[in-house]
């Protein structure tokens, strides 16, 4: 590849890797907010702040290169990308949650809250990647 393409190609990407960062860390606030909330908030902001350093890594794992794949076709509250994130939220929180708990049986798939958190953290991740990524807009 030429010199000037691959210096066109970092270019385009250093205009969209704010937005990657704007998305990342407002998925993670808002979910760590959510979680500090539903535990009846004794954590307060430094529960956040906290919960967020730990969010942030699956995030970074599972969501941000379905994001990156997702910005190649650009489309502003697509209920396909939806139900994509929904999918990688899944393992992403069974195995985080896992290796958090040094728990690696299944029994966690029979509890709500792993089903709540996978939820809430790809509602949380499609919602913020529609506002700051995804520049066109159309109908799912």
């Amino acid at each position: 590849m030429e010199l000037w393409k691959i210096s066109q190609k970092v270019s385009e990407l250093s205009d969209v890797i704010p937005y990657y960062f704007f998305s990342l860390v407002s998925s993670c606030l808002s979910l760590s907010t959510v979680l500090v909330v539903f535990s009846l908030g004794t954590w307060g902001v430094i529960g956040i702040i906290v919960i967020s350093f730990y969010v942030v890594i699956p995030y970074l794992l599972f969501a941000v290169p379905v994001q990156v794949l997702f910005n190649k076709h650009p489309k502003k509250f697509s209920l396909n990308y939806f139900c994509l994130y929904i999918f990688f939220s899944l393992p992403a929180v069974f195995i985080y949650s896992s290796v958090l708990n040094f728990d690696f049986s299944l029994d966690i798939l029979t509890t709500k809250n792993y089903y709540a958190i996978s939820l809430l953290a790809a509602l949380f991740f499609w919602f913020w990647d529609s506002v700051f990524l995804q520049k066109k807009s159309s109908a799912s």
